[in-house]
């Protein structure tokens, strides 16, 4: 079997038209629609439907793209068995929107002095966005928050810091307690449906706190400009940023260290893990250095 044909097939499933998956892999129309027909020949049976310019999978095209991802990650990892141990390949790796400007950048300028022959490609995204996106074989790992669920069999973590929870608020607003900041202002809110959220919603439980909440939204970095407004407080994980003359905020730790967000990368093992591990020792590395 042909796995560039096989490519396309998945292509087209990401797409939902022919014309999609021929932008996407830089190939003609006519050579798209070719390639489908020649694996339904070799397979078969039928794989897409086609209604006018758009196209549908069938049961056994949906079987075959499920199948399919996970022959091409390992056909794609020959190229890392290949050499035998050394350092050089492809690595695409997902990351969460503050570890975008904090810890990766960092342990990149490590990456591109010390293991230049591997070829990153860095993928932004959340954290619920980026599992989806490593369980469709679109990345090799994503640097995220750690999952609350179970991994799944063939899948690793691999912790890279810790997180502690810390109340944000205007460089106006001065109250004695972490509760009383949550009496006297807003609370803009980290989306409650991700990792990060399900943190600040375990806390305000804890503490029998129900906030008056004006915004809610996955934009940590937005969040801390919306309180430099003085639009309200917010409850983040401490991931690095800090007051600036066009940012003021002032950052009060909580005092309670059960209230923490783990960092680290999710992968699914296989031949690029050697690349994961430099990776890995990069981010722990820059994130050991002080400033």
């Amino acid at each position: 079997m042909n796995t560039r044909f096989l490519a396309t097939l998945c292509a087209i499933a990401e797409a939902g038209s022919l014309a999609g998956a021929a932008r996407a892999l830089g190939l003609a129309s006519a050579t798209v629609a070719e390639q489908v027909q020649a694996l339904e020949r070799e397979l078969g049976v039928r794989l897409v439907g086609r209604q006018g310019r758009a196209v549908t999978l069938t049961d056994e095209g949906r079987a075959v793209v499920a199948a399919g991802r996970d022959i091409l990650a390992r056909v794609a990892d020959l190229a890392q068995v290949a050499q035998l141990g050394r350092l050089r390949g492809g690595l695409r790796v997902g990351a969460v929107s503050t570890a975008l400007i904090s810890i990766l950048p960092p342990a990149l300028k490590l990456m591109a002095e010390r293991s230049p022959e591997i070829a990153l490609h860095i993928a932004p995204g959340t954290s619920s966005q980026l599992a989806r996106m490593l369980e469709a074989g679109e990345i090799d790992c994503a640097l995220t928050v750690q999952p609350r669920f179970a991994l799944a069999k063939g899948w690793g973590w691999l912790p890279v810091r810790r997180e502690p929870l810390t109340l944000v608020s205007p460089v106006g607003l001065r109250r004695d307690t972490t509760d009383a900041y949550l009496s006297a202002a807003p609370l803009i809110r980290m989306d409650r449906r991700s990792p990060t959220g399900a943190i600040v919603t375990d806390y305000l439980n804890s503490r029998r706190i129900v906030p008056n909440e004006l915004f809610e939204l996955d934009a940590p970095d937005t969040i801390t400009i919306l309180v430099s407004l003085g639009l309200g407080i917010a409850l983040l994980p401490d991931y690095g940023f800090r007051s600036s003359d066009d940012r003021p905020i002032r950052k009060i730790p909580i005092a309670d260290r059960a209230f923490v967000r783990s960092i680290g990368i999710l992968h699914r093992r296989g031949a690029r893990i050697a690349l994961i591990d430099a990776l890995h020792a990069a981010l722990c590395e820059s994130c050991a250095r002080p400033g």
